[in-house]
């Protein structure tokens, strides 16, 4: 199995995106040739068929942030193949459509999505839209909304494919999960279907999907909400839940949100109390979580498998690589250390299987 590792290289000698493989005794290594310049790469996806990945640059000055995609060699390595403005500043999130055709972009400190569309060779097409949050910022303040001190403005912390025309996005700064829907795949334009609004502060960050249930992280208020669409076509809030292992206070702000590939359950990483928790559910109803705290420094961004768990301890500038056991449980006294400057995200590859070892 191979890995991009994604960090953040203003100030912390990062050298952009790693490459980390797996030898024969299962053991990962940070590949010496694999590694592959980018400024603050901190987001990327593999297109869903070609050998592409497109990453980010996280760039918050002007002219703005960057969207780079990657395209793999005869050598197996990832090379850079095309660089765009990505339409606004702090680009943090991407999201392909499963026919692979566009590019969700999203931008933290702009507020906004791009819409970017693909050729069908993966390449960066002509047209590209924009939906920018501003005015939906000034109505949320009006209602008593935005009034955290990280919702200054409005912050479009990721948006997400559903099919290929639907998608949710998640605005950290009007307290927001949005629902829309792309008029034409020739034009890019979308349109606004439907609109959760979160409690005031809470910060929804990123979404999980399942069966027609949307699981929300938020990152101001640490919970965890479950969303669903009820039978009159109206926006529903089924449960909430904290996703803080201990209640005692002090500043923490939650991260990363993914499905259990193997039972009913969520997986959240938590920065600040530094750690990784998961969520048991059955139905619409969170169940009590259990927390594993010796996962690093600031944990970011994790990938989980049936057999194993990464996670990026950006402070700690290490990968931490472990395995499941039976039950899906961590084993962290074992986990490996892989030192990386400030990871914050973890890409596995489709070529290989990690489960194989």
């Amino acid at each position: 199995m191979k890995f991009l590792i994604g960090t953040y290289t203003d100030q912390t000698g990062s050298a952009g995106i790693y490459t980390l493989k797996e030898g024969l005794d299962g053991a990962l290594t940070v590949a010496a040739h694999g590694t592959i310049w980018l400024r603050n790469p901190s987001y990327l996806i593999e297109h869903p068929s070609l050998p592409l990945v497109y990453a980010v640059s996280e760039i918050g000055e002007a002219p703005g942030g960057q969207v780079a995609v990657l395209r793999r060699d005869d050598q197996g390595d990832y090379v850079l193949w095309q660089v765009i403005a990505s339409g606004g500043l702090d680009p943090c999130h991407l999201s392909l459509s499963p026919n692979g055709r566009t590019l969700l972009i999203s931008h933290y400190s702009s507020g906004s999505v791009s819409v970017q569309g693909l050729t069908q060779h993966g390449s960066f097409g002509d047209v590209q839209t924009l939906i920018s949050h501003a005015s939906r910022y000034a109505a949320a303040q009006a209602a008593g909304r935005g009034r955290h001190p990280r919702q200054a403005a409005a912050h479009v912390h990721s948006a997400t494919f559903l099919d290929d025309q639907q998608f949710v996005v998640c605005d950290l700064g009007t307290d927001e999960v949005l629902l829309y829907e792309l008029e034409s795949a020739q034009t890019l334009r979308s349109v606004l279907r439907m609109c959760w609004t979160l409690p005031a502060g809470a910060g929804p960050r990123h979404v999980a999907v399942s069966m027609a249930r949307f699981y929300v992280v938020a990152e101001l208020s640490n919970e965890v909400f479950v969303l669903a669409i009820d039978a009159a076509r109206k926006p529903m809030i089924l449960s909430r839940l904290s996703c803080l292992p201990d209640q005692a206070g002090g500043l923490s702000e939650a991260a990363e949100i993914a499905l259990d590939p193997q039972f009913p359950a969520l997986w959240v990483s938590n920065r600040g109390q530094d750690a990784l928790v998961r969520i048991p559910f059955s139905g619409d109803d969170l169940l009590p979580l259990r927390a594993w705290t010796s996962v690093g420094a600031h944990p970011r961004h994790f990938w989980l498998s049936t057999l194993w768990l990464l996670i990026a301890a950006k402070d700690d500038d290490v990968v931490l690589a472990m395995r499941r056991d039976e039950q899906g449980l961590p084993d962290v006294q074992s986990a490996q250390r892989i030192r990386i400057p400030s990871p914050v995200f973890i890409l596995p590859l489709a070529q290989g299987d990690i489960e194989t070892s």
